[in-house]
């Protein structure tokens, strides 16, 4: 294994001491020419970089420098000179460094600038800077948590409070949810920080872990072999239990190579079975803003696009054997740039399978892919995730719907039809207000006393995960947005000028009608743990807002359940 470190801040008043970046490399050995292998060498290739072999503090360690983008102009100078017919003289030009430093078994390095490109991303130990966090913050005086939700979605929310607060107090889904960066202040340990100085110092946890280290050789070294020694010997701090007990599986857990056969079979799948999604990885969070455009490079593929969907990606792996689209995915890359034209980087080649969410389901186990990495659900966590569900499924909705039968080829089919039955049919007319300019659908149907119901024909989690959300638009909008609150009701009135609603109308109560083309009965069972988690999310923020929430499930004649 590999600790890097990136020094990016002035000294501490002790000036004993360097806000640094660490990273934990995997697989790699203590020779000068493992260490080398620990780099990017396309930077000693094509930038003209530096690669020497140094001694830091009695530690022979190999160091990488250099100047990226030498003498290039930044794209944007074209643009210039077309609009005033001046052409700006500058050119980009960025420093990178990387210090590579064996300590007692182990490989620590020093990177500096965008040193962190000068990795070769492979060797990077996932997880590491979080798994500290866990260990050496205070759980009372976090200032950030980043937490992205398991499912088709794949959203990710970072939440801050610049005093700090107890980690309990961040909004984090109990269900659905992993936890990949945290931001605190650090306990009591023997690292210089606490040894020479009285500041509460921050610490800031993903793959990589940005933390004080001693910036004399002697205090660095002792550092580094601190952080790796309360790894070995502490376990996460009882306050973190809660978001901890998402577990990765490590390297070489037996249980990867099946789930990775089973996540390369579900690549080339013609199916969209819902358990696939494109999610961001959280180290390129910061420079995410800023992305105009995405360099993929996948087999012997290399595409640039402006926007990255999950189609763009599974197109690539399309009509390769099986058994190789994963490994084509870890071998390749995405890199996001500032500029369109894909010439600007902002990230590192971040390797591809690190932007799949998986879900895949092993015996009677769940399992997440999620950054490159597989996590396992406890059974407690399952369980209490399916109690709440199954409270949600099995509870009076309050309204009664018709069987699916083979007279209704599609949704619009069935919701048409409920019109007879007394409802509003709202199927496709989205609703745009300047908040909401492309357009959002407030209901599939309306009943009599103001329920807003969302109906789907689902097969798979992706569909149901937008279903829920759709509910949570809806209500949002109708409640907070004037504009589309009156052309909702407009709307409804056009549709049927008996109806009671009354111009301040406010969602009361929303109904999920759901029915599974497979004719199983709507069950924990057999309902998606994706869209479980999905349901959860929304019936929460829901209720926060005064508003009740059911699931109907509608029956579907079991012979016809492939029509």
């Amino acid at each position: 294994m590999t600790i890097v470190h990136d020094s990016t801040q002035a000294q501490t008043g002790t000036g004993r001491t360097r806000r640094s970046t660490v990273y934990l490399l995997q697989d790699t050995g203590t020779s000068s020419a493992d260490l080398r292998a620990a780099l990017n060498l396309r930077y000693e290739r094509d930038h003209g970089f530096m690669v020497e072999n140094v001694t830091a503090g009695g530690v022979p360690g190999l160091l990488c420098h250099g100047v990226i983008g030498r003498n290039r102009p930044p794209d944007w100078t074209a643009a210039v000179e077309i609009l005033t017919e001046r052409k700006p003289l500058v050119e980009n030009r960025t420093a990178a460094c990387a210090l590579l430093l064996p300590v007692a078994g182990e490989v620590f390095a020093l990177t500096f600038g965008m040193g962190h490109l000068l990795l070769e991303q492979s060797r990077i130990s996932p997880g590491f800077g979080f798994d500290f966090v866990l260990r050496a913050a205070q759980p009372d005086a976090i200032r950030q948590v980043t937490h992205s939700l398991m499912d088709a979605r794949g959203r990710t929310d970072r939440s801050s409070a610049a005093q700090g607060q107890h980690i309990r107090t961040y909004p984090i889904e109990e269900y659905g949810e992993v936890v990949s960066r945290l931001v605190g202040a650090i306990g009591a340990t023997e690292l210089t920080i606490s040894r020479r100085s009285r500041r509460t110092a921050q610490i800031a946890g993903t793959d990589a872990l940005k933390i004080h280290l001693g910036s004399h050789p002697a205090d660095l070294v002792q550092d580094l072999a601190e952080i790796r020694a309360m790894l070995s010997r502490q376990s996460p701090a009882p306050d973190f239990e809660a978001i901890a007990r998402v577990r990765p599986l490590k390297p070489g857990d037996p249980r990867r190579e099946t789930l990775n056969e089973k996540l390369d079979d579900l690549l080339g799948s013609a199916a969209d079975t819902g358990s696939l999604a494109i999610v961001v990885p959280a180290a390129c969070l910061d420079q995410e803003d800023g992305a105009m455009s995405y360099r993929v490079k996948v087999g012997s593929h290399r595409k640039l696009f402006r926007s990255l969907e999950l189609d763009d990606v599974l197109g690539l792996v399309d009509g390769m054997q099986q058994g190789s689209r994963l490994a084509a995915l870890s071998d390749g890359y995405i890199q996001m740039h500032r500029d369109e034209e894909g010439g600007d980087p902002i990230s590192a080649q971040m390797k591809a399978h690190k932007w799949l969410a998986a879900e895949i389901a092993l015996g009677t186990s769940r399992y997440f892919h999620h950054e490159g990495r597989w996590f396992e659900i406890g059974d407690q966590y399952l369980e209490g995730l399916r109690r709440e569900v199954d409270a949600l499924l099995t509870a009076p909705a309050g309204v009664t719907l018709f069987d699916w039968t083979s007279a209704f080829k599609e949704e619009k089919d069935y919701n048409e039809e409920a019109r007879k039955h007394g409802y509003v049919c709202l199927d496709r007319k989205l609703i745009r207000t300047a908040q909401h300019p492309r357009g959002f659908e407030a209901a599939d149907l309306l009943a009599a006393d103001g329920t807003l119901i969302h109906v789907k024909r689902a097969e798979s989690s992706a569909p149901l995960s937008h279903l829920f959300a759709q509910g949570r638009v809806s209500a949002d909008a109708l409640r907070f947005d004037a504009e589309a609150r009156s052309e909702f009701v407009r709307r409804v009135r056009g549709q049927d000028p008996r109806h009671t609603i009354s111009d301040d109308f406010s969602p009361i109560k929303v109904v999920y009608a759901i029915s599974l083309k497979s004719g199983k009965r709507l069950t924990t069972r057999n309902l998606f743990t994706f869209a479980q988690m999905s349901l959860l999310q929304a019936a929460r923020a829901l209720r926060t807002q005064g508003i009740e929430v059911a699931v109907v499930d509608i029956p579907t004649i079991v012979s016809l359940a492939t029509s």
